[in-house]
């Protein structure tokens, strides 16, 4: 900026000495004419009046005067009323030179010439720099007005490049963040394996220990062994499920319509929770349909609708589909309890739950079968006002 405005300065100065050069040629021309047709005249014994009085219309000329060898005015016409601006002194020191008037700048020519007589006489022009006042004006004006609409760009330019770079931080944070997240999920995983593959051995051996027993015990104690075996078989089920959650998925996508899976989960979830205080309203703004794997879409949508019931006592779950773009916005709202502020940034964290008999993965299971498909879930709750989950899912 500050080297746009040297040189801006620069141009202006150079463009002002290039104009005054141009006017000091065109004026020595113009006073060489003059002191030819003066001379001239001068000699046919023409009065220096009648000859002032054919000049003076020249519109960028002044103020003239013509003076004799003893430098004493003989005539002169002037358009400053009554004044003519000359000083004697000025005039031997240099040949031209510029005056600030009220009607701008006047550049000064005095010299000498003469006639056939060899009478010598000199003449003093007066001649107007309205026109280099003009150019000048008007070069500032194209300056500022250049000035301000690089400054405007610089503004546009620094403004875009401050969200660009904000937006590659903040690309580059979730890409870190995502590595950081996957590389936390295959030690998770690794170690979940590892875990299971030990405690699963030693359950198989008391499963098949319960089952010897429940044979010979008395009858009296086969209920006791079959409770046994089936607490051993829970503890493998959850063991089972915990290393299915983290694996990655093997997506089997195909083409349906969203509002035809909700009516399902909802359905199954109703028979099986038996809820009569809580009712689905859905809506959307159009059909939307969904490329997607459907059994994990439908486990999605079971764990959101789920939580919805357990934390709505009454009222209604708002379920709102719509397309953007390319894209379909699901929205799931209940009028529940909501969720504290200090629990939102880590519910889908595995392993993660408030709930008594909660294992942690459902929402974390969600997150992961949304990602899955190249989408995203967010959460808005407030506590006591009820909880909003947003899908952002390619569309079909």
């Amino acid at each position: 900026m500050i080297i746009f405005f040297i040189f801006s300065s620069l141009n202006r100065t150079h463009v002002k000495n290039k104009v005054e050069d141009l006017v000091r040629e065109q004026i020595q021309a113009t006073a060489g004419i003059l002191k030819a047709d003066m001379a001239h005249f001068l000699g046919e014994d023409y009065s220096a009046e009648d000859i002032f009085g054919h000049y003076s219309r020249e519109k960028n000329i002044y103020y003239m005067a013509l003076l004799d060898e003893k430098k004493q005015v003989l005539a002169w016409r002037s358009r400053f009323d009554g004044y003519l601006p000359l000083s004697i002194e000025t005039s031997e020191e240099k040949e031209s030179w510029i005056i600030d008037s009220p009607a701008g700048k006047i550049f000064n020519f005095f010299s000498s010439f003469s006639t056939g007589e060899n009478k010598t006489y000199f003449l003093y022009l007066g001649y107007s720099l309205y026109n280099l006042e003009e150019i000048l004006a008007l070069t500032r004006k194209n300056f500022f007005i250049i000035f301000f609409l690089f400054c405007f760009a610089g503004i546009v330019f620094f403004i875009g490049l401050y969200f660009l770079q904000g937006r590659y931080l903040a690309n580059k944070r979730e890409v870190v963040e995502h590595k950081e997240e996957k590389e936390k999920y295959r030690e998770i995983l690794a170690f979940t394996s590892g875990v299971a593959h030990e405690i699963k051995n030693p359950l198989n051996s008391l499963s098949l220990l319960f089952e010897t027993l429940h044979k010979k015990v008395p009858c009296g104690l086969q209920e006791e062994t079959s409770l046994g075996k089936a607490e051993i078989q829970k503890i493998a089920n959850i063991i089972d499920q915990f290393s299915a959650s983290l694996k990655p998925f093997k997506l089997n996508k195909k083409t349906f319509l969203f509002k035809d899976l909700i009516m399902e989960v909802w359905n199954s979830l109703n028979q099986e929770t038996q809820s009569n205080t809580v009712d689905l309203r859905y809506s959307q703004d159009c059909p939307v349909e969904l490329y997607a794997d459907i059994g994990l879409i439908n486990q999605a949508l079971y764990n959101l609708l789920r939580n919805a019931l357990e934390a709505t006592d009454a009222g209604h779950i708002f379920i709102h589909a719509i397309r953007q773009k390319k894209k379909a916005k699901i929205t799931i709202t209940d009028q529940g309890i909501g969720i504290p502020e200090q629990d939102r940034e880590n519910i889908f964290a595995p392993f993660f739950s408030r709930k008594k008999k909660g294992m942690g993965i459902g929402l974390f299971l969600t997150k992961k079968i949304i990602e899955a498909h190249e989408g995203k879930i967010q959460v808005e709750s407030s506590s006591g006002e009820g909880t909003t989950f947003s899908i952002i899912i390619p569309e079909a």
